[in-house]
């Protein structure tokens, strides 16, 4: 979990870098550019989507089953 917070951070900080340098040397990004960063976005999200739902399956495939009252 460390490793992706860490690695969401290096992302962020390398587009931030690149946008910084493009926007010195032009007005915006290019539809290539936008392409790829939504693209790793999406990808980032669908990992963090599958933890939370591995995690929330487990917690309920623990959650023990009530038995009746005798």
């Amino acid at each position: 979990m460390i490793w992706l917070h860490l690695q969401l951070a290096a992302f962020a900080a390398f587009v931030t870098g690149s946008y910084q340098r493009l926007r010195d040397e032009q007005d915006g990004l290019t539809t290539t550019e936008i392409a790829v960063v939504t693209f790793l976005l999406v990808g980032a999200a669908i990992v963090v989507m599958g933890i939370i739902y591995v995690a929330a399956r487990n917690n309920a495939d623990n959650i023990p089953v009530p038995e009746a009252p005798a």
